[in-house]
């Protein structure tokens, strides 16, 4: 499409009343370009925007004044549909592989990572303490410092779950999956209620070492989670259903 600057900057008004009038009578003597300036809109989804909406109205008249002027040479061109085409097949393949192809058990782990476990809540204390300066630690992408800092609170009171679970989260995070799980089992040995994430936190990480025998387990911890009322029992019972 040799015309596509030309055809942008007259859409994006950086054109003079000049140069509109000569645009708009090329749209009435050259068809090749009347279809490149439509093929344009297509792509570009120009016909959703309400502040050029004025211009492209009055493309439209224009356009279809040239449609239904004879022309004094008129050749049918095809090729420009060849590209409305393709981009309506690539258009397709995006929908399909977005929403109709089921997810991985491995995207629902990244996505649970990456929504979830990217940044840590802050806590209400006033007081700076060493699982706030964790917090801190990982927050800022610094895992193996949080992991030293959380090994070293463990080493004090191996009972400390927070430590335990910013522990587990950060072998996680550093892809260290064999460690992870023992953070997330000890973690997991604790009262098991609605705060105490240990046996996702196992599924997750299985789910993420993906070695044989990894994921059957993983569904089972999940499966645990649903009938234990444990924490994140929702998101347990969205991933049983992709399973």
């Amino acid at each position: 499409m040799k015309h596509l600057e030309y055809i942008d900057d007259y859409f994006k008004g950086a054109d003079s009343a000049s140069q509109s009038r000569q645009f708009e009578q090329k749209l009435l003597d050259d068809p090749i370009f009347a279809e490149e300036v439509a093929f344009y809109l297509t792509t570009q989804g120009l016909l959703q925007q309400e502040a050029r909406a004025e211009k492209i109205a009055h493309f439209r008249k224009l356009y279809q004044q040239q449609r239904t002027t004879p022309l004094r040479v008129v050749k049918p061109q095809y090729r420009i549909w060849r590209y409305v085409a393709a981009a309506a097949v690539i258009i397709g393949l995006i929908f399909t592989v977005t929403f109709l192809l089921p997810i991985s058990k491995q995207q629902l782990a990244d996505r649970y990572i990456r929504q979830e476990l990217s940044s840590m809540g802050v806590s209400m204390s006033a007081t700076v303490d060493s699982i706030e300066m964790i917090r801190d630690l990982y927050n800022k992408g610094k895992f193996s410092d949080a992991l030293s800092l959380s090994e070293a609170v463990i080493s004090h009171n191996a009972g400390n779950r927070q430590a335990l679970e910013f522990a587990g989260i950060s072998n996680l995070r550093l892809q260290q999956y064999d460690k992870a799980l023992n953070w997330f089992k000890q973690l997991a040995s604790y009262k098991k209620d609605y705060t105490n994430r240990g046996i996702f936190y196992q599924a997750l990480t299985l789910i993420k070492r993906n070695q044989p025998g990894d994921l059957p387990l993983a569904k089972t911890l999940l499966q645990q989670v649903v009938d234990e009322d444990l924490a994140e029992k929702a998101t347990a019972e969205k991933w049983l259903k992709n399973w």
